[in-house]
């Protein structure tokens, strides 16, 4: 027999006294099987709360869609969840089905054909088919549409011909074979494909024609048919998610619902307060100071987990003109840059030292084979610049170092190299924080001779972060070999360890050859709380547990809520005496 118990709270101004029973959950082997299962017919782990608890409450932006057919950029908290792509990956970045079963390449390397699965339905009961999908890379190819994410498709056939006005839609090489078959068509072999359709989520034609863009803002409209469905939105204020009942997909979940409150980038709310004091699950910080508090509390440091982020920060050069057509003058930048006292002062707990363009834990990324390139090493950095014909920096010319429109932080970083290169090398660089659009305009054309600029990740391949570099990128350095290497990898379909040894030595050229001089990788720090469990949040294969969030990576479906909730959100009463309770 389960307890109740009655609490009792005194009211003021009034003679009155309020009972209140609450039915407290006994211990796992006490509970009814009805409450082992939740309203999907998901079977709960064994030290799951019951159903009426599994809510997850985070902050998520304040964005205008949840789809992507009008801009990628202002996609909404729940695009991936209320929709399947055809592939996802797992948190060692392994591919795993999704909305296709199974996919193969042709002999020729050229077409690579998913399969789907039969059983897929929006959510007003409509079959997903592949003529869905296809109707939807047409969508984002069409120059009608104008979408803002149309580059990253590029390796599709025609796209670029197509998105250019210069060839008709029915020319791109995406093909509905029948309606659980879909080809995409490559203008040279690419095995980096099903990665690249990470991102690959359906925009329901039928909805699009009849409600436009707003055909995702609401409940009423929103048809999608993933492993959530929308339940709320409330702008400016929440979206709520629920399991959705007609996924037949391999991804159902545990949660019964995902509460995000939206917030503004101009106005953040206050991520660690709010955290404490128990209105959310998860957060994550970007404040050093925040971080640093959390990492001196003994209670909150252990709910603190810290990874490296696929995204790099480097210093690129002009190369074609002097003085950086000169190897030694690369070099000599490269060894005067103390990239580790950074890391210790502007960029405390919010980056860690980068060696290479890819970061730890890439695919096909060494980094402990390249560290010694471009050391710190001031001796030797003096001495190159000399041999370069600038002695203590004498007649170097007076340089800017370009920044595109960064933050406080950064900025500083910035002017910390700014300093190590005026007092180990006795060469002048302004810094110069323009705004981005005009950067971007310049460095299309490139037209920048010194900057300090970021990338990060699009899809988990080696390609995605090396084709940065070659000479059609957005840098002005060019060597051969490296070229060769990125080329022949980027097209061996078939041989996937050759591959990765190709790229790993393309990046020890890329480093060697000094073009670019890499200074740092962004450091993630998220915080959820002891209560929240999954698979997605165990340690992968390089160590280290992420949150991961809404994105391709995105493995929420496997987050649950333990029996510690109990405790916990007793003692917080998260928003209000039973918020936690009713969800609100």
């Amino acid at each position: 027999m389960r307890p109740v118990i009655v609490l009792m709270f005194p009211v003021t101004f009034l003679a009155l006294t309020v009972a209140f029973a609450v039915e407290i959950p006994s211990n796992t082997s006490e509970r009814a099987d009805s409450e082992r299962v939740n309203s999907v017919g998901v079977t709960l782990p064994p030290d799951a709360a019951p159903p009426a608890l599994q809510q997850l409450h985070t902050f998520e932006l304040n964005n205008r869609y949840m789809d992507r057919a009008t801009s990628s950029y202002q996609k909404s908290f729940g695009f991936a969840l209320t929709n399947e792509p055809l592939t996802r990956v797992d948190r060692n970045f392994k591919l795993i089905p999704a909305a296709a079963t199974h996919w193969e390449v042709t002999e020729d390397g050229h077409t690579w054909v998913f399969h789907l699965r039969k059983d897929m339905v929006f959510g007003d009961g409509k079959p997903v088919t592949a003529y869905d999908y296809a109707d939807t890379f047409r969508r984002w190819a069409d120059p009608d549409i104008g979408f803002d994410f149309e580059w990253y498709y590029r390796s599709i056939r025609n796209w670029g011909a197509v998105v250019a006005r210069e060839m008709p839609l029915d020319s791109l090489g995406v093909k509905a074979l029948d309606r659980h078959a879909i080809a995409f068509t490559t203008t040279r072999p690419a095995p980096f494909a099903p990665h690249l359709l990470n991102y690959s989520w359906v925009t329901p034609t039928h909805q699009f024609e009849k409600y436009g863009a707003a055909w995702s803002t609401k409940p009423e409209t929103h048809i999608g048919y993933g492993p959530y469905r929308l339940k709320e939105w409330t702008i400016n204020h929440r979206i709520v998610l629920e399991p959705n009942p007609t996924y037949p997909g391999p991804s159902t979940p545990y949660l019964e619902k995902i509460i995000a409150r939206l917030y503004n980038a101009a106005a953040q709310p206050p991520f660690l307060a709010s955290y404490e004091s128990g209105e959310v699950d998860y957060v994550l910080l970007n404040n050093p100071a925040e971080i640093n508090r959390v990492r001196s509390d003994p209670v909150l440091r252990s709910q603190l987990n810290t990874y490296t982020n696929f995204t790099t920060y480097y210093l690129f050069m002009d190369t074609r003109v002097p003085p950086f057509d000169d190897l030694r003058v690369r070099q000599a930048i490269s060894h005067a840059i103390d990239q580790p006292a950074i890391m210790k002062s502007a960029l405390k707990d919010i980056a860690v030292s980068a060696v290479s363009m890819m970061p730890s834990g890439f695919p096909a990324a060494s980094p402990e084979t390249l560290g010694h390139i471009q050391q710190y090493d001031l001796e030797k950095a003096r001495r190159l610049l000399a041999e370069a014909g600038y002695p203590n920096g004498r007649g170097f010319p007076p340089m800017a170092m370009w920044l595109r429109g960064e933050a406080y932080l950064r900025k500083v970083a910035a002017e910390a190299i700014q300093a190590m290169l005026k007092q180990n090398l006795n060469i002048e660089i302004e810094v110069l924080n323009v705004e981005r659009k005009v950067y971007t305009e310049a460095l299309n054309a490139k037209e920048i001779p010194f900057s300090m600029l970021a990338y990060g990740w699009d899809y988990l391949d080696p390609s995605n972060l090396l084709n940065l570099w070659l000479s059609r990128g957005r840098h002005p350095w060019r060597n051969e070999q490296f070229e060769e290497l990125v080329e022949r990898a980027n097209h061996l379909v078939g041989d996937p360890e050759r591959r990765t040894r190709l790229y790993q030595e393309a990046e020890e050229i890329l480093v060697r050859d000094v073009g670019g001089v890499f200074l740092w990788h962004d450091l993630v720090n998220e915080m959820w709380r002891p209560y929240v469990r999954g698979d997605a949040l165990e340690p992968n294969e390089s160590g280290y547990r992420a949150w991961r969030g809404n994105q391709m990576l995105n493995l929420m479906t496997t987050i649950y809520i333990t029996e510690d909730v109990t405790r916990e959100t007793t003692a917080r009463k998260r928003g209000g005496p039973w918020s936690w309770l009713t969800g609100r």
